[in-house]
């Protein structure tokens, strides 16, 4: 029998840590230079 994959419901993530993850991809951004080097910027 294969084992079955299931998410419980007490790990789900706080409304305010989802906020929190939102804001984070929302101003962190990654570019890249003419070197093709990754530069790395905080937007505030």
């Amino acid at each position: 029998m294969p084992m079955q994959y299931f998410t419980p419901d007490d790990l789900t993530p706080s409304e305010r840590t989802l906020y929190l993850i939102r804001q984070l991809a929302y101003n962190y951004k990654v570019c890249k230079n003419s070197d093709n080097q990754n530069i790395v910027a905080c937007l505030n």
